[in-house]
């Protein structure tokens, strides 16, 4: 199938699976504002996919479980799959969907006393052009709560006024959160301040089943630096992989 054709396709199915998304909080576990503590938040997930240079149909996903508040690794489980979904721009979930959903079917056979009750995804939830992104989907197919934490800005046309410099401008004179509001006057997402003196964001969205005030609210929870800790030890782990398989071919 062309590339136009699977983009008209996937666009109608994000449009349907879109009304399945949550925005408001529906958790299994609460936040006080007086204590700025969480109450029943225990084990949080974070998933990334990293793809060889020698082989960009190769992914190696892998899946991080943490305690929480410690951030300790409970549990970790990494795949290597290859992927023969064409890439998209706007429809990266249609391409890793799969390797993800295998991620957590190992996990639900081998430790289901681990299943995240939150889970960070390296990418995208509604701060993107038709508010469907990774997050969303990932969180609308296992029907868990998820966050999307990108690094970098994605630029669509309602948010093209919003420029990546201009924000570590604004973060570099104090601000901690910007709020990513289009021209529609649709909110996509917040750009977030990490710990420390880094004046370059993250940029956090609603996934699924969460606020945005408490997606953004847990990223911070999780974070020692930059990146959340969730998404930053998957992240290592594939990356790890990811560059032994680039060393033995030739």
């Amino acid at each position: 199938m062309a590339d136009t054709d699977l983009a008209h396709e996937w666009t109608q199915l994000q449009s349907q699976l879109l009304t399945q998304v949550i925005e408001h909080d529906d958790l299994s576990f609460s936040y006080d504002p007086h204590t700025n503590e969480f109450s029943g938040l225990h084990i949080v997930g974070g998933v990334d996919i990293s793809y060889p240079r020698t082989n960009p149909d190769h992914a190696i996903v892998a899946l991080s479980i943490l305690s929480f508040p410690s951030l300790s690794l409970l549990h970790q489980t990494t795949f290597q799959v290859s992927i023969d979904v064409p890439y998209i721009a706007g429809f990266l979930a249609f391409r890793e969907i799969h390797a993800y959903k295998q991620a957590f079917a190992s996990l639900q056979a081998e430790r289901s006393d681990l299943m995240p009750q939150i889970l960070l995804v390296d990418g995208n939830g509604t701060l993107h052009p038709r508010r469907f992104g990774s997050a969303c989907h990932l969180g609308i197919e296992l029907n868990i709560p998820t966050i999307g934490v990108a690094k970098n800005l994605l630029h669509f046309d309602d948010l093209s006024h919003v420029g990546a410099k201009e924000l570590k401008g604004v973060f570099r004179e104090g601000a901690r959160e910007v709020e990513l509001k289009g021209q529609s006057g649709s909110v996509y997402g917040r750009a977030v301040r990490p710990p420390g003196l880094a004046s370059n964001p993250v940029f956090v969205s609603t996934g699924h089943r969460v606020s945005l005030d408490t997606a953004v609210r847990v990223v911070r929870a999780c974070s020692k630096v930059r990146v959340p800790e969730p998404i930053r030890v998957a992240d290592q782990q594939s990356r790890k992989i990811a560059q032994t398989i680039e060393s033995i071919v030739p």
